[in-house]
C-alpha cells in the first residue's frame, strides 16, 4: 500500500489537477483532486504544493466534502541560506514539511514566508538552520521526498551533500514509476535509511488523473518550459505513471501478491 501525494495547478507548470468543487462533470475541463478523492471515497487527501497558495481553496473544499486534508509545503533547500554564490546552485534539494494541525499551519507559513525572503535567483528556498528555528515535533513532519532530494542528487549528480537531522528524524519517501534510475535511487534510500535508523514510506506522486491525459499533461509542461514534445528535457518525468489511475492499479496489484502470497503460504 502506498499513499498519493497529489499537486494541484497551484505549484504552477507542475501539474494539471485542480482543488475545484464541481456539481457537474465538465466535457475537456481539468480533473478535481475533490472530485477524485470523493469518486474514491478517500477520508484523506494528502495535498504537497510548493507554496501556501492553495491551501485555503483546498481547506474549504475538503471540509464541505468531509474529507481530512493533509497538507505538505514542497520546499528548496540548500546548505545556508546567506549564501548567494552560484556554486550554492549546486547543493540545493527539496523537501516535504506536513502540517499535523492548525498550529503546524502556521509554522509552515513563517517558513515559506522566510524561504520567500532569503530565495535565490527569483526562487525561494531557505536552509535547515532557518527550519530548525520555527520547528515543533508536535506540529510539523520533515519527509524527503523520492525525486529531487539529497540523495537523488548525491546519486546521479556530482553534488555531495550530507544534511543535519539533529533537530528531527525525518520520512523518506519511496516511489516506483518505471523510470530508468528509480531502482537506483531506492537502493540508496534504503541504505542510507537502514543505517540511520529512519523510517521509510511508499508514496506517488500524482500530476494527472488517468494515464491517457499524460500527453495533455507533457503538452502543458512543453507550454511553460518553452520545450518541444519531440524533445521535453524532463528528465524524470515522461513517464505516464504519475497518475492516479496508476496508483490505483498498485494497489490492486499490491494486493493481489498479499492474497496469493496467503493461499501459497
Amino acid at each position: 500500500q502506498s499513499i498519493p501525494l497529489f499537486k494541484s495547478h497551484y505549484s504552477i507548470g507542475k501539474s494539471i489537477l485542480t482543488l475545484e468543487q464541481e456539481e457537474e462533470e465538465k466535457p475537456n475541463h481539468p480533473s478535481s483532486i475533490i472530485e477524485i478523492a470523493k469518486r474514491n471515497k478517500m477520508k484523506t487527501l494528502f495535498l504537497v504544493e510548493d507554496g501556501m497558495n492553495g491551501f485555503l481553496e483546498a481547506y474549504k473544499n475538503c471540509e464541505e466534502s468531509k474529507i481530512k486534508l493533509v497538507f505538505g509545503l514542497r520546499t528548496t533547500v540548500c546548505e545556508d541560506a546567506e549564501d548567494k554564490s552560484k556554486e550554492s546552485l549546486d547543493k540545493e534539494c527539496k523537501y516535504i514539511i506536513l502540517a499535523k494541525n492548525q498550529e503546524g499551519y502556521k509554522r509552515l507559513i513563517k517558513i515559506s514566508s522566510a524561504a520567500s525572503c532569503d530565495g535565490f535567483y527569483y526562487q525561494p528556498r531557505t536552509d535547515l538552520k532557518t527550519v530548525a528555528k520555527h520547528w515543533s515535533e508536535k506540529d510539523l513532519q520533515l519527509c524527503v521526498p523520492f525525486y529531487d532530494s539529497f540523495l537523488f542528487n548525491n546519486a546521479l549528480t556530482f553534488s555531495i551533500c550530507f544534511p543535519d537531522f539533529s533537530f528531527t528524524k525525518p520520512v523518506f519517501f519511496l516511489e516506483d514509476n518505471d523510470l530508468p534510475f528509480d531502482y537506483l535511487v531506492r537502493e540508496k534510500v534504503e541504505r542510507y535509511c537502514k543505517d540511520n535508523k529512519f523510517d521509510t514510506l511508499k508514496t506517488k506522486s500524482i500530476y494527472y488523473e488517468n494515464k491517457e491525459d499524460f500527453k495533455a499533461y507533457i503538452t502543458f509542461k512543453c507550454i511553460n518550459n518553452r520545450t518541444a514534445l519531440e524533445n521535453p528535457k524532463f528528465d524524470h518525468l515522461c513517464s505516464d505513471e504519475f497518475s492516479f489511475e496508476s496508483w490505483k492499479n498498485q494497489q490492486k496489484t499490491g494486493k493481489t501478491k498479499k492474497k496469493s502470497a496467503k493461499e501459497a503460504a
